[in-house]
Order: structure tokens, then C-alpha cells, then sequence
């Protein structure tokens, strides 16, 4: 009988628990905290970019855009901005291509070195850009026999032949450094996820081979972690100054700083100029994961057939 009584009691608390009624109230409950806490967050992101706008079209006496209007008529915006989206997307670019497929031979071949790349993908963190743009001007800049022993004559051809120190290629050598931690930890968490040598073996007995695996199995699967790393990769070279301003390079940020210097409206204004290009980029990729066969909210297990 006690049973019975302590079964009925259990049904009566499930019942109660699962009522469209329990729920919706609960629903109500959850969602107002919810809503509470995303107005407070948006607020907290909000109130500062909206001062920044008004400081940006007020000069003191009037309101109006002629901030804006010398910005686009600028030559100096002109040339740094699309220059320094050049560097962010030759930085991203090469990034992606050599972390991704290093990542991949690391889970699949190389398990052992992990903890040695997790260590080198700290150490960027640790060396302050200073330091790492002297580094790398004494490196390329002036003969050193135990560099060129170390390096089988790669940096004395570079350095003489190429002549890269202070330029742009060196540069985006140096923003791929600084970008390594951003990037190796999004590629390399989503391919712990995808149970990636069950797919890697999988496809290899399909007939496929070790690229058409990576390209057709593996990066699908790991294209929300692509897009991530890419995302941190050009947002960190459109935000980098110290090693541009120590290579001579004349960049955005610099730009912006010396705008800063000199008017601070119409630094006012390259902010938020600034932010609402970064904001269309962020919407365009989360647009781009959403558009993609098993976006967001889908599985993202693609089927191995596809790689056959």
C-alpha cells in the first residue's frame, strides 16, 4: 500500500512538473530574467558607442556629419584602411592554411606533440610586441651566423636578397604569430569534438585520400572553428599598432591614433566607423555559418558518403 501511495504521489509531482501550465510559467519566469540580463548587457555595449557617436557629430556648438565627410575625404583613410584590410586577410589566409591541417595531423598522427603546440601557442602571449618586432628587425636586419646555420641559409636570402625587414610581408609573418593563439584553439577544439579519426577512417575506407579526407570530410565538419579563428585572426591585425609603428609601417591603427592626437571628433568618428565595418563582418560570417548545409542548430556530422 505504501507503494501504491508513494507511486501515486510520483505521478501527481510529474504531472504537475509537466503541465502546459508549470511550463509556461516557468517559461515566463526564465525569460524575464533572461531579458533583464540581455538589457543590462546591452546597455553596458550600447551607452558608450552612443556617446561616441554623439562626441563624434557634435563640435561644441552644433551637431552635424562633417566629421564623417573629412574622414571620407581623407587620403590617409583612404590608403591605410584598405591596406590594413589587405594585411588582416593575407594574415587570416595564411593562418588558416597552415593551422588547420597541422591541427588535423596533430589529432590524427601526432597526439603525443600536443602538449608541446599547446606551450607554442601560449608563448605569443608571454612575448610582448616590442620585444618580438626588435626581434625580428635584429634577426632580418643584421648578419648573424648561428641565424643562418639554424635557419639553412633561409634568413640571410630573405634578408639580402628579398630585403624584407620593415615590410609588409614580415609584418603579416609577425601578425600570424601574434594571431596563433586565437586561431589553434577554436580549429583545434572543434576537431576534438567531430570524433575526428572515426570520420578520417571512415573515409579512407570509401577510397579517399589523406587531402580529399581533409578537404571534403574534415573542414566541413570544422567550419564553425574556421570562421571563429578567422574572425579573431582579422579583428587582432586590424587592432595591432605596436609592431606597425616599430616596422615603419603606416597602418589603420596608427592612422587612428595620430588622428587621436590631433581631433578627437574625428577620432570619434573613425571608431565608430570602424566598429560598424567590424559589426557588417561579424553578421556576414555568422550569416555564412547559418547558409552553410548543416549550419547552426543542425548536426554537423556531414554524411562520409560525400567524400566517396
Amino acid at each position: 500500500m505504501e507503494v501504491s501511495a508513494q507511486g501515486v504521489t510520483q505521478q501527481n509531482t510529474a504531472n504537475v512538473a509537466t503541465s502546459p501550465k508549470y511550463k509556461d510559467q516557468t517559461k515566463r519566469r526564465g525569460f524575464g530574467f533572461d531579458k533583464i540580463i540581455l538589457t543590462l548587457v546591452l546597455l553596458y555595449l550600447l551607452i558608450p558607442l552612443g556617446a561616441t557617436f554623439i562626441f563624434s557629430i557634435n563640435d561644441g556648438k552644433n551637431f552635424g556629419l562633417s566629421s564623417f565627410q573629412s574622414i571620407i575625404n581623407d587620403a590617409d583613410f583612404i590608403t591605410t584602411f584598405p591596406f590594413s584590410i589587405e594585411l588582416a586577410i593575407a594574415t587570416t589566409i595564411l593562418m588558416v592554411i597552415l593551422i588547420t591541417p597541422t591541427a588535423y595531423w596533430i589529432q590524427m598522427r601526432l597526439p603525443q606533440a600536443r602538449p608541446i603546440m599547446d606551450f607554442l601557442t601560449l608563448v605569443p602571449f608571454g612575448v610582448p610586441a616590442i620585444v618580438m618586432a626588435f626581434g625580428l628587425i635584429q634577426v632580418y636586419g643584421s648578419p648573424n651566423t648561428l641565424v643562418s646555420v639554424l635557419s639553412l641559409g633561409l634568413v640571410p636570402f630573405l634578408s639580402n636578397q628579398l630585403n624584407v625587414v620593415n615590410t609588409p610581408p614580415l609584418l603579416i609573418c609577425a601578425y600570424v604569430i601574434i594571431a596563433l593563439p586565437f586561431t589553434y584553439r577554436p580549429i583545434d577544439n572543434n576537431l576534438r569534438a567531430i570524433n575526428t579519426r572515426v570520420l578520417t577512417e571512415a573515409s579512407y575506407s570509401l577510397g579517399s585520400g589523406w587531402w580529399r579526407t581533409f578537404l571534403t570530410v574534415v573542414i566541413p565538419n570544422i567550419w564553425p572553428g574556421i570562421i571563429s579563428a578567422a574572425l579573431l585572426t582579422f579583428a587582432t591585425v586590424m587592432g595591432e599598432f605596436t609592431i606597425a609603428s616599430l616596422f615603419s609601417i603606416y597602418t589603420f591603427p596608427i592612422y587612428l591614433d595620430v588622428t587621436g592626437q590631433n581631433d578627437a571628433h574625428k577620432a570619434a568618428a573613425l571608431t565608430i566607423l570602424s566598429f560598424t565595418i567590424t559589426l557588417i563582418c561579424v553578421l556576414g560570417i555568422i550569416l555564412l555559418i547559418r547558409l552553410r548545409p548543416g549550419g547552426a542548430g543542425k548536426d554537423s556530422q556531414i554524411e562520409i558518403g560525400a567524400a566517396k
